[in-house]
């Protein structure tokens, strides 16, 4: 008896062994549930209970975007409109004419913009305006959970710190965007002169993007229907090779409304898609793109986003 009794002890523990083996690591999408390293995880979900499966985030980031000043300026006896972002430094003087049916003032799409740099300038050529109208945008705020060591990061809804959806980091952003961090003068900074408002909202928006990426790439596995693929051996130059080791390479997976080659969309339902985008240099060369010869060869899964159709 105490021999059985050892056997079925010796068995029970190769059983559980094998268990811990075949653990799956990394996220895996299974039938309708998201796991992390073997712990369910769903969008919807509390931040708090998100961490359990994820560990401790490294950071919060809060973005925040809108509530600017749009103005619109007529002259109707002139034709023109001038035309004010409270973002930019300057005008832009539009042309006009008057619509036949309705005897407002419209664009004339026959004409380009003007740009203008000091109200004074347009009001010493047409006079004051004859009207004026104000817009202003709504403030949106985000806010990011970021683990910066594995890669990814979630968007939350600040109001109730709900998971809203996951942004993977397969590849960084500095490998593939040419971003304005300000650590390059401009040429008018190197000469003393301070940069134009132009340019410093793009280093503002380039860097509020920058600070809400992760640090580093998730270099993990993901597995799909029973199918795994590990990033790091991937690499960067094989997108074909990613999406064939997850079977995700048919028409079935097709994005709606863009080019298959370019992303591949997985539906599952209105609470849980994944899409996987790709990045390539192989083609023309992009102005807002790294250049080749600084970051290497790159064809690749740029990305893989897990998200919701959420409205509210």
């Amino acid at each position: 008896m105490k021999v059985i009794k050892i056997i079925t002890v010796l068995l029970a523990c190769m059983q559980l062994a094998s268990c811990q083996t075949n653990k799956e690591t990394g996220f895996v999408l299974e039938k309708n549930k998201l796991y992390y390293n073997s712990k369910e995880i769903a969008l919807g979900m509390p931040v708090e209970k998100f961490t359990e499966a994820m560990g401790m985030y490294d950071r919060i980031d809060i973005d925040t975007s809108g509530g600017s000043v749009i103005k619109d300026y007529y002259w109707k006896t002139k034709l023109i409109s001038v035309n004010k972002h409270s973002e930019n430094d300057y005008f832009f003087l539009i042309k006009m004419i008057i619509d036949k049916k309705t005897g407002k003032l419209i664009e004339d799409n026959n004409e380009s913009y003007e740009k203008v740099f000091s109200m004074e300038e347009i009001t010493s050529k047409y006079g004051k305006y004859d009207s004026i109208k104000e817009d202003k945008t709504s403030l949106r705020i985000s806010k990011f959970f970021i683990w910066d060591e594995l890669g990814f990061s979630l968007a939350a809804y600040p109001e109730t710190n709900i998971v809203g959806n996951i942004f993977v980091q397969t590849l960084h952003i500095t490998k593939f965007r040419e971003l304005d961090l300000g650590l390059v003068k401009t040429r008018d900074e190197q000469y003393g002169h301070p940069p134009t408002k132009e340019i410093l909202n793009r280093r503002e928006n380039d860097i509020a993007i920058y600070e809400r990426r992760p640090k580093k790439e998730y270099k993990g596995n993901f597995t799909y229907n029973g199918k795994t693929i590990n990033l790091k051996q991937i690499g960067n130059t094989d997108w074909q090779k990613g999406i064939k080791g997850l079977g995700i390479d048919n028409s079935d997976y097709d994005p709606p409304g863009d080019s298959p080659q370019w992303s591949r969309w997985i539906r599952k339902s209105s609470d849980l898609n994944v899409t996987f985008q790709r990045f390539s240099n192989m083609d023309e060369y992009d102005w807002s793109e790294t250049k080749r010869e600084d970051v290497g060869d790159l064809d690749c899964i740029q990305n893989i986003v897990i998200w919701w159709n959420r409205t509210d």
